[in-house]
């Protein structure tokens, strides 16, 4: 278990009395930048003990709230800081009229989506909420791709992360991570199909497939890290995809769109739970490397 930290949004009809009703709960990780958000399934009770007007404020930020967890969740991805500490602090200062946070409090849980479980079994009375999954990131499959090559003991000068692969005058596409060091021998790529935005995760297997199909067809290509380091690329690279697996009809659908691109890549496709083979792969490709 990490540590977390969690406030309770309430809402207040007349701020100088002190009354609130609990509306829903913020939590996450200051350091993975896993947040989360959650309101009462019920609001009747809300409505009527705060008024409309109150209660559409509450909405209105959580939905703020929501958007800017989104927005730093991609930039994650780019390779951007998490949102932290100070982000629920100063939102606990900074909101003091009729939607109020409490104090941010610290709880133990594997994620955000179990510390609201926590919080909403103990703290906020909501008898029909239910379980939500939690969506998967590509920060997340990213962060355990990290540490399958680590485990695997894989040298942190061969793992270039965000590289660069250029493929003849003018394609290029990036690379979650490239194991190279003057030549590279694996590429990998993750894709959560776990997510909401299926839509925007198609149109990025298909243009990074466009790359990788020029790749695979023998055009020059070379990989350059962000260090601009530049390492050759065999039109043959080991290929590897890390994925969250669908769960829902939608994934599924959009899954098996993927999984026909990856076959025709001969990729090897791994679910998360099996990250470790991405690690093991590559180590053995840097050995046979060392014995060439």
């Amino acid at each position: 278990m990490s540590r977390y930290l969690y406030s309770i949004v309430r809402c207040l009809p007349d701020p100088r009395t002190g009354e609130f009703v609990n509306f829903g709960a913020i939590a996450g990780n200051p350091d993975t930048g896993d947040w989360s958000i959650r309101q009462i399934s019920k609001v009747d009770r809300i409505r009527k003990f705060a008024g409309t007007q109150v209660l559409e404020a509450a909405a209105s930020f959580l939905f703020e709230v929501d958007a800017e967890i989104d927005q730093s969740r991609s930039g994650l991805e780019e390779g951007l800081d998490p949102l932290g500490e100070n982000w629920l602090h100063d939102m606990h200062r900074n909101h003091r009229n009729v939607v109020q946070l409490s104090i941010p409090g610290p709880i133990l849980a594997d994620s955000a989506e179990e510390a609201l479980e926590i919080v909403f079994a103990h703290l906020i009375i909501d008898p029909i909420a239910e379980p939500r999954e939690r969506p998967v990131t590509k920060y997340d499959l990213n962060r355990e791709l990290r540490q399958a090559y680590r485990q695997a003991h894989v040298a942190e000068s061969f793992v270039r992360p965000r590289a660069q692969i250029h493929i003849g005058a003018h394609v290029h596409s990036s690379i979650d991570f490239a194991v190279a060091n003057g030549r590279t021998v694996q590429l990998t790529q993750a894709w959560s199909f776990r997510r909401a935005q299926l839509d925007e995760v198609s149109q990025q297997v298909k243009a990074w497939a466009y790359a990788m199909e020029r790749l695979r067809g023998g055009e020059e290509a070379r990989v350059v890290d962000t260090q601009n380091r530049i390492s050759t690329i065999a039109h043959d690279v080991d290929l590897q995809v890390v994925i969250a697996t669908p769960t829902t009809p939608e994934q599924l659908a959009a899954y098996d769109e993927a999984e026909q691109v990856f076959a025709g890549l001969n990729a090897d496709v791994h679910p998360l739970e099996h990250v470790e083979a991405v690690g093991r792969r590559a180590a053995q490709l840097i050995s046979n490397l060392h014995q060439q």
